[in-house]
């Protein structure tokens, strides 16, 4: 059985006129334990639609979604969310006490979550650094908290809304680089949205790229076999890279003509 389970998923909002509009329809997809699932395409597309499904957050309007062949019907613990900016992040509580606070609220005593805090802390290479304030920590920092927090509640599924989207490059680099580090060692499942194609590269063991919004689906899925370190030094990352450029393109390029029409 599949971990992850989306089937002829849609969902519809409707508009302060009341006019009814699809953010995505007829999305299909299975995710396995273990798989770290890169999610992208044009803006407007649905991406973070489905982040929000999956998280619990809202619910579809068609179609089935399931964890482990049960329904998702809201949010849960073994999904965790790291969002892009660092504002979940609460700015009068400390590093160890942002990542405690999850834990605090399940009622877990306080010394074994303090514990297990600076055990993730230490995992997202924060030590000596729990007792600062968000307002002291720098962007990168921020994210590594998030990560710390959101996996001391030792999810099953690691959902992630372009994390390092602000993050200059350097430090972008930096974090994908410890992201992966953390996801072999823990196995986590990981579905990651980006807009970026190296980064998706990067980081994932298969890419989805979805159609253009409104009603934006899944075009087409791709796995990703490069073993050890993958750079553009390396032919079946560039073809890789070139696949996945011109996908999105097709797509940013109907969006246009659609808008344009």
């Amino acid at each position: 059985m599949a971990l992850i389970s989306l089937a002829d998923v849609g969902k519809s909002f409707r508009s302060r006129e009341g006019r009814s509009w699809s953010a995505v329809a007829d999305f299909n997809l299975t995710l396995e334990d273990g798989e770290f699932y890169c999610l992208l395409g044009p803006s407007g597309c649905g991406k973070s639609t489905i982040l929000s499904l999956l998280a619990g957050f809202t619910l579809p309007s068609a179609g089935r979604l399931e964890l482990s062949g049960k329904p998702i019907k809201g949010a849960s613990r073994d999904r965790g969310v790291v969002f892009q900016g660092d504002d979940s992040l609460y700015p009068w509580l400390t590093a160890v006490e942002n990542v405690e606070f999850g834990l605090r609220l399940r009622g877990v005593d306080r010394r074994e979550r303090r514990d297990r805090a600076m055990q993730y802390l230490e995992l997202v290479g924060l030590r000596g650094q729990e007792g600062k304030h968000p307002s002291e920590l720098s962007g990168g920092m921020k994210q590594r908290v998030q990560i710390a927090r959101a996996l001391a509640n030792e999810p099953r599924i690691l959902l992630m809304d372009e994390p390092f989207g602000a993050l200059d490059a350097q430090t972008r680099g930096a974090m994908q680089v410890e992201l992966r580090r953390i996801w072999e060692r823990m196995k986590v499942t990981v579905v990651f949205i980006t807009h970026d194609i190296d980064e998706a590269i990067v980081l994932g063991t298969r890419v989805g790229v979805m159609t253009a919004g409104p009603g934006g689906t899944l075009k087409k899925n791709l796995p990703i076999d490069i073993p050890g370190e993958r750079t553009r030094g390396d032919p079946r990352y560039i073809a890789l890279y070139e696949e996945i450029h011109a996908l999105v393109r097709e797509e940013v390029l109907r969006a246009n003509a659609r808008r344009a029409a």
